[in-house]
């Protein structure tokens, strides 16, 4: 075999290498998302806090859901993942619940604790 065609035939090898190397370490990085279940963050408000406002904001973010429910009702999210609701406080202690659900079923939960007072 002439030395031009083993350097064609290295080059080759080594072209079609890095790409099906690429190709995997894309694939891993995109099942890795997948893998690591649904995730969710409450950016505000911040749990403890004590409010004089009856009227309360829930802002953050839901990743890899396929399902969102604040106190267990739909609860929309952006294609972000970013959601942004509106919840009306009791007088005194209020636990707020949101939970993430993804296509197997699996499930994350995040609570936030208020205290309301007039």
């Amino acid at each position: 075999m002439p030395m031009r065609s083993r350097i064609k035939r290295f080059i080759s090898l080594s072209v079609t290498g890095l790409i099906v190397l690429a190709i995997l370490g894309y694939a891993y990085l995109k099942a890795e998302t997948l893998m690591a279940g649904p995730q969710i963050a409450v950016e505000s408000p911040k749990s403890g806090l004590t409010t004089q406002e009856s009227l309360v904001r829930v802002q953050g973010i839901a990743t890899n859901a396929k399902e969102t429910r604040i106190n267990g009702r739909a609860m929309f999210i952006d294609t972000n993942g970013r959601f942004d609701e509106q919840l009306l406080l009791m007088e005194g202690y209020n636990i707020i619940e949101l939970t993430a659900k993804d296509a197997q079923g699996r499930e994350a939960k995040e609570t936030v604790a208020l205290v309301y007072r007039k």
